[in-house]
């Protein structure tokens, strides 16, 4: 296999936030966070890369958006890390400043440590 194009992903997600880190060389890299809720909610990071970094100033959190991507990953000192890459994304909710990300109805409180399956 000579790429990951066989290597792909598509979900849909409630955008939690956006972090920023700063490369040695620095260079930003934008990282969408989603919060998926469930019984054992998780945070699913996404990387944006050139016409989507700039696109990412207009999301919020709580917008709703649809996402396309490759999964891919590099090795570093013995150790692989994966890297979860976005190639296409649509909004398909708007948020606002005031969405806190929890859907409407979800009265569940979270669940405590002793509930974590791991």
């Amino acid at each position: 296999m000579k790429n990951t194009e066989d290597f792909t992903f598509q979900g849909q997600g409630t955008l939690k936030r956006i972090d920023t880190f700063v490369s040695k060389a620095g260079k930003s890299i934008l990282t969408l966070v989603f919060e998926i809720q469930g019984q054992y909610p998780q945070l699913i990071p996404i990387k944006v890369f050139g016409r989507l970094a700039e696109q990412a100033t207009a999301w919020k959190p709580g917008s709703v958006l649809s996402v396309t991507g490759r999964l891919g990953g590099r090795d570093w000192n013995g150790k692989v890390y994966g890297d979860n890459v976005a190639t296409n994304i649509e909004v398909v909710g708007e948020g606002s400043d005031k969405d806190d990300g929890i859907p409407p109805g979800n009265d569940a409180p979270p669940p405590g440590d002793d509930d974590v399956p791991f």
